[in-house]
């Protein structure tokens, strides 16, 4: 039998399985919080940015971008930005619409929404990099507001509100559980 290097492997890394099943317990109770709250609310407290957030702060993959300054303070810039781009430019349509089209190519509609969204990329880059609320997961969630798929004051609210709930909840909850328990993830860097 020949000896395989599979090109994943690191020969001098030990693989340390409690990381990989703690990061997915985290993500696990991220989720079940949000969702029993979107269930009761009726609510979207559940939307795919929060996808990164909880990635990054269950690994401890970027501590930097971890703290609640910079993932509450990210999404809140983005946020912001989505809605002055989406409010500037976005024409009222969303991105349901607008490919549920039979040919949106070249479309009005599609100028618009491409143009809202580039706008509010531009701003939320500049206004994270300035206010050092450097968060990428955020990104995502300027494009959600950008392209009509959320939206308005209301939607704004609970996008903060869920983020700061994740935050919360990994700061003040899972994470004193994983340091009591000994199954707080390293660096998936490392």
């Amino acid at each position: 039998m020949v000896d395989v290097e599979l090109p994943f492997e690191d020969p001098d890394r030990e693989l340390d399985v409690r990381d990989e099943y703690s990061a997915t317990l985290n993500v696990f109770l991220h989720f079940t919080v949000l969702g029993l709250i979107t269930l009761v609310s009726g609510r979207p407290f559940l939307f795919p940015s929060l996808g990164p957030s909880a990635y990054l702060m269950a690994t401890g993959e970027q501590p930097r971008a971890e703290g609640g300054y910079h993932v509450i303070g990210g999404h809140a810039v983005a946020v912001a930005a989505g809605l002055i781009a989406y409010a500037l430019l976005g024409n009222e349509v969303s991105a349901y619409v607008v490919f549920d089209q039979p040919d949106p190519a070249f479309s009005w509609n599609l100028i618009y929404l491409s143009a809202s969204a580039t706008l509010a990329m531009m701003l939320t880059t500049t206004t994270m990099l300035l206010t050092k609320t450097n968060h990428a997961a955020a990104c995502a969630t300027t494009l959600i507001i950008a392209l009509g798929l959320m939206g308005g004051v209301v939607d704004a609210l609970i996008i903060v509100t869920a983020v700061a709930i994740l935050w919360y909840f990994h700061d003040r909850v899972i994470s004193t559980l994983a340091e009591r328990y000994g199954f707080k993830p390293k660096d998936a860097r490392e």
